[in-house]
């Protein structure tokens, strides 16, 4: 568990007398009892550190050192990494020359998942390697709590690749049965790097006679896990690969909206560069969404709810998208 207490337990000594007495009480302490621990904060993005440095030629620059400040300024409790932290191949000399000099002293309080450039190098080699335990080799799928929430990471990087994520594969059955033996848990937060619905000018529908609501999206891969997800009671999912911010519709595996379903937010917004939208019409279920300006997006987990603001670089054009939603 995570839990930092930004208060500090009060010690009160009172000295009680008697007045016109020769004898005086001796001193008696009170010891208050602790405060609760604070609501864990995170700051979650991914498609992170280029190879150069901060370059000021407009939204395609590198600016994952302005993103490794940003996050550090917000002094979050974790940091969720969402996949392609270090470009163009995840090679250790890669993340030992960009990657560290700029997040390498947010190590401790960093949760890492991997995404497809890790795998440019074969077996994702330097990515296990530079963040080591953090990084759960070799499959990269954990799970963790945060105070009253249960975390899981997973590796959506290789559900195109045999055996895949669905049934009866190894990711899936882990996650099912994490799932289940955390249903207790007040709420569940989940992350990977490819988005279950996405918004893109390049992508294929999943049904090529059926203008399905996440806009069409090459999502196959990682469908049969967000079913399971949404079936087993997970709160929120965090997603990059698309580099830019959405927010969507709380909604089911076939994008019907409804109250109870999982809300995704897409933050691909880590430095690299940024994509442009999708062709129109909007999915009616993408209810926000932003590709002008790098940023993070912050949650504080509360006990029964979570708050999320997205908050970008300060150089960059201004956007707003803020609010707080009850668990499922």
């Amino acid at each position: 568990m995570i839990a930092r207490s930004r208060r500090r337990s009060v010690v009160v000594t009172a000295l009680f007398s008697i007045v016109g007495a020769t004898m005086a009480w001796p001193a008696v302490t009170v010891v208050a009892a602790p405060p609760p621990p604070a609501d864990p904060v995170i700051a979650a993005v991914g498609d992170i550190a280029c190879q150069s440095f901060s370059q000021s030629d407009g939204e395609g620059a590198c600016r994952s050192d302005e993103v490794a400040a940003l996050i550090t300024a917000l002094d979050p409790d974790a940091f969720l990494a969402l996949g392609d932290t270090q470009y163009n191949n995840g090679k250790l000399r890669e993340y030992m020359t960009a990657y560290d000099p700029q997040f390498g002293h947010l190590l401790p309080i960093t949760y890492p998942i991997p995404g497809n450039h890790e795998y440019g190098t074969e077996g994702a080699a330097g990515y296990f390697s530079y963040f080591g335990d953090r990084a759960h080799a070799p499959e990269g799928y954990y799970a963790y709590d945060l105070e009253s929430w249960h975390v899981v990471a997973l590796n959506t990087a290789v559900c195109g690749d045999d055996p895949g994520c669905g049934p009866g594969t190894p990711q899936y059955e882990w996650l099912r049965s994490d799932l289940r033996a955390n249903d207790d848990a007040a709420c569940t937060l989940a992350y990977q790097h490819d988005p279950a619905f996405d918004w893109r000018p390049w992508q294929k529908w999943v049904d090529p006679d059926d203008e399905t609501p996440n806009g069409g999206s090459e999502v196959e891969d990682v469908r049969p896990i967000f079913a399971l997800m949404d079936r087993l009671g997970v709160d929120a999912l965090l997603v990059g690969d698309n580099h830019l911010y959405h927010r969507w519709a709380p909604q089911d595996v076939d994008g019907n909206r409804g109250a109870d379903g999982i809300r995704q937010f897409t933050v691909g917004t880590g430095g690299r560069s940024l994509y442009p939208l999708g062709k129109k019409p909007r999915p009616a279920n993408l209810l926000a969404v932003q590709n002008k300006a790098f940023g993070v997006l912050q949650l504080t987990l509360h006990e029964a709810s979570y708050s999320y603001e997205w908050i970008g670089l300060p150089t960059d054009p201004e956007f707003r998208d803020s609010g707080t939603f009850a668990c499922r």
